[in-house]
């Protein structure tokens, strides 16, 4: 039995895909994955399995198909962060995987924005509540959130004008890496009715 592959594929465009993940995903029979992260990918006779909603079913899959066949696991960004590498642990057991890393969407913002990222706060909004936002963010210098449709950048921006959390600056990266970028700066109040793309990430600094 092959282990399992979890190939980190980058923020997005194919320009910020490692090599190596280029050719450990040719070298898989199954590539499973979202849409987005497949669409980097079109290798002849491979097959392709997509994310779209819960992954139980998706994982019994993987551990059927794995019996003879090398599958491929593809996670957006670097796999050590906000990743199902957690799941896929738990799932499998470590020993099962290779696991390869890639570039977070965090790494590319805080290089677009020319800033250093090692003492920030990191917060994942997907899908669940962070009932302390406003005293982390006041309390931290930098803070990186990764949002949602439902906890977008402009809940965000409420939750803390509630708190009374204003006298920061917040940037707010969309379609990072594509070419539909757009990069956005200002204070909190700048971005109570912020509309924009789901995809993106939400820096907060002390400046």
């Amino acid at each position: 039995m092959q282990k399992i592959a979890v190939l980190a594929v980058g923020p997005g465009s194919p320009d910020y895909l490692p090599p190596i993940i280029y050719e450990k995903a040719k070298a898989c029979d199954l590539l499973v994955g979202g849409k987005r992260n497949l669409a980097l990918f079109n290798f002849p006779s491979q097959e392709q399995l997509e994310i779209t909603g819960k992954l139980d079913p998706i994982l019994a899959e993987v551990r059927e198909k794995r019996r003879d066949r090398k599958v491929g696991i593809l996670v957006s960004g670097d796999s050590g962060i906000y990743s199902i590498l957690p799941r896929l642990v738990s799932e499998f057991g470590r020993g099962a995987l290779e696991v390869y890393p890639g570039i977070s969407a965090v790494q590319y913002f805080f290089a677009r924005l020319g800033l250093c990222w090692q003492e920030a706060r990191f917060l994942s909004l997907h899908g669940r509540e962070v009932d302390d936002l406003a005293d982390v963010v006041s309390a931290e210098d930098v803070t990186a959130l990764f949002t949602d449709r439902k906890n977008s950048p402009a809940m965000v921006c409420r939750i803390l004008t509630d708190a009374g959390v204003k006298d920061k600056t917040v940037y707010i990266g969309e379609d990072l890496s594509y070419p539909t970028e757009k990069i956005s700066r200002g204070r909190v109040e700048d971005f109570l009715e912020h509309s924009g793309s789901d995809l993106n990430l939400v820096v907060i600094c002390s400046e």
